[in-house]
This record gives C-alpha cells, sequence and structure tokens, in this order.
C-alpha cells in the first residue's frame, strides 16, 4: 500500500483547508445550527468554483474523475472544521447512483449539472422501519407516480431533485423526484447535533417516466452505495476528531490548577495520549480502505471497519474532551460541545455501530 500523497493531492488538501477556514468558524457553525435553510450559500459556491462537486464524476460528464482517497482527504478537512454541506448527498453518493444506474441520456443531463454544482441532488431512501406495518415508498412506474415517506433526509430544503427509492411489484426502483413539485413536502427532524435532517412526504408525485430506473442487487444490498459514502464519514470523524485533540491538548497546556498546566496530570495526560495514539491507527485505515477501492481491490471490509472505528473513536475523544474542559466543556459558549454533539449523529449516520459490527462479523466468518 503506497499512502505517499502525489503534488496534486497535496494541492486539493490545502484548497479545501483554505476555502473551510475562509468559511466555516466557530461562529458560523453556531449561526448555521439557528439558521432554517442551514446551508452555507458562500460555502457551497466556493466548492462549485474550484471544481470540488466534480471529484468523483467521470470526465465524460464534465467530472475529474478523482480517486476514493481524494475523497478521504477532502472529508477530513470537512470534519477538521465542523463544515456542513450536502456534498456527501449530492456530489457523492446521487452522482455515484446515477452513474451506476441511470440511463445514459439523464447522466448527460444531470452529471453535468451536479459536477458544476448547479443542481443538489439528494437520496432519500430511509424509511420508517419502527412502524407496526411499514410501508416501502411506492413508485407507479406505468403512471410515473410516486408515494411514501422517507425520514433522515440531510438537507432536504436544499434540494432541487430527490433520488427516491421505491417498489413497484416487489422491484426496487430509483424516481428523479423534483424538490418543488406538486404534492412534496418537507418537515425539519429537530435532532441533538442541529444537523439538516428533514422527513419528505411524497403524495401522488407526478415525475416524468423516463426519469425512473432499475435498480440493482449490488445497490439494494448496499455493496456500492456505501463504498465511497462509508471512507468519507470515516474521514470526516479523523477530521473532527484530530482538530478536537489539538483543541484539548492545547487547552491542557495552558489551563493551570495546583501551580501547573493540568495536561501535566496523568488523569489528564494519559486519556488524550490514548486517543491520539488510536487516532493515527484509524486515520491509515481509512486512507487504507480508500487506497483499495482506488486499486479495485477488495475494500468494503476495509470500509466498515473505518466507519466504525471512526466514529467510536470521535465520540469517546468528545466525552475526554468535554471533562477536560470542566465547566465549559458543557457550556454553549465553549467549543467541544460542538463536536460532542455530532459525534454521535456520526455514530448513527450511514451504518450504526451494531450494523457495521454484524457485516464485519458476516465477512470474518464467511
Amino acid at each position: 500500500m503506497d499512502l505517499d500523497f502525489s503534488d496534486e493531492q497535496e494541492m486539493l488538501r490545502e484548497t479545501v483547508r483554505r476555502i473551510c477556514k475562509a468559511r466555516f468558524d466557530s461562529e458560523t457553525v453556531r449561526k448555521l445550527e439557528d439558521d432554517e435553510k442551514k446551508l452555507n450559500g458562500a460555502f457551497w459556491k466556493d466548492l462549485s468554483e474550484n471544481g470540488l462537486c466534480a471529484l468523483r464524476i467521470d470526465e465524460s460528464h464534465g467530472g475529474a474523475a478523482m480517486g476514493a482517497l481524494d475523497v478521504a482527504l477532502v472529508f477530513e478537512e470537512f470534519g477538521r472544521a465542523l463544515a456542513s454541506s450536502p456534498f456527501l448527498e449530492s456530489a457523492i453518493i446521487s452522482a455515484e447512483l446515477l452513474a451506476a444506474l441511470a440511463p445514459e441520456e439523464l447522466k448527460q443531463q444531470w452529471l453535468t449539472k451536479i459536477a458544476g454544482g448547479e443542481a443538489i441532488f439528494v437520496p432519500a431512501w430511509q424509511e420508517n422501519h419502527l412502524a407496526d406495518k411499514p410501508q416501502p415508498a411506492s413508485i407507479d412506474v406505468a403512471n410515473g407516480v410516486v408515494n411514501g415517506e422517507k425520514l433522515l433526509v440531510p438537507f432536504a430544503n436544499s434540494a432541487d431533485m430527490f433520488l427516491v427509492s421505491g417498489v413497484h411489484d416487489g422491484v426496487e426502483y430509483w424516481a428523479l423526484a423534483p424538490a418543488q413539485a406538486e404534492g412534496v413536502s418537507i418537515v425539519a427532524l429537530p435532532n441533538y447535533a442541529s444537523q439538516a435532517l428533514f422527513s419528505v412526504h411524497f403524495d401522488n408525485v407526478k415525475i416524468d417516466e423516463a426519469h425512473i430506473f432499475k435498480s440493482s442487487e449490488a445497490f439494494e444490498s448496499g455493496v456500492e452505495l456505501f463504498g465511497d459514502t462509508l471512507i468519507a464519514v470515516a474521514a470526516e470523524a479523523v477530521g473532527a476528531a484530530d482538530q478536537l485533540l489539538a483543541l484539548t491538548a492545547d487547552y491542557a497546556n495552558q489551563r493551570e490548577q495546583f501551580g501547573r498546566p493540568i495536561g501535566s496530570f496523568q488523569a489528564i495526560s494519559h486519556p488524550l495520549a490514548e486517543c491520539a495514539t488510536e487516532l493515527e491507527g484509524v486515520r491509515y485505515l481509512v486512507y487504507q480502505a480508500a487506497w483499495a477501492k482506488d486499486e479495485n481491490a477488495p475494500f468494503l471490509h476495509l470500509a466498515q471497519m473505518a466507519k466504525l472505528q471512526a466514529a467510536a473513536l470521535f465520540r469517546r475523544l468528545a466525552t475526554v474532551s468535554v471533562q477536560v474542559h470542566g465547566g465549559i466543556g458543557y457550556s454553549t459558549e465553549g467549543e467541544p460541545q460542538l463536536y460532542y454533539r455530532r459525534s454521535k449523529y456520526h455514530e448513527l449516520m450511514y451504518g450504526t455501530a451494531e450494523e457495521l459490527k454484524k457485516n464485519i462479523a458476516d465477512h470474518v466468518f464467511a
């Protein structure tokens, strides 16, 4: 495995870091928590103008055709700044879905717009599995009608188009439903992390029949769909943990108690040292998963382990950071709580610990 980054990758990292530093500080993060839209328009514009939305789209559709390792570098910087946007949903997941499943005319029509940041696509596939009688969304292929409800849809209120999963005669399909279409209603879902999550209701939404296409077994099982996604969210957790560790270590070196910095006490230094050691291991596990994907080697097992370990580390470090900071760590005026609240979000979205452990165990014992 070669993890020496190329000059182009270092330039990519610096570009994303510069954009994040200019557009996302803690004040901006706090403002977005109370903002109804929850979208930093200037940040999205910078991503688009610098060609980052084209990261994983093929060159034939106006993209840059870069690798999964490049995705990891980008999301590591996003995590470091707590930068939130529909980038994952539009430029990664939706682009991958369209590229793999959609007919060529739809690819030509929409992938170029996604690559240029002109259109924001948001996938909507999570159902309410806790209902007494779960009813998956339905897609009437013959008449072009979508009905159903999708939960935990990120940045639904910023979407131009929804990629909706649904069932017709026992077969899974995907449909492109315009966000402004009649019958589409969006409801905000308040959450502890103050992230942009919504439920989306589709009530006899009429769509163009040409905007419906069949799924595949690989996507139904999540093998392809969660390839780049697992790597991206794991890298984002690593970036956030790295920044939080630096912030916490700096505070521990400055805050004095009993005439010396609290970082000199083992009760403070040892937990931070353990987190620092684990962080480096998790970081390279993320890189290894991305490298394997770029080399067309088996990668899903690595990606699942990376997401599981990165989210768990972020959560554990966030807890340590709050404890090290004491009262200010729990206060909304402090920085640690911004990371602490998002750490649980990282654990639950795009594969819970229980789901990932089961998949990893199945692979080990296969």
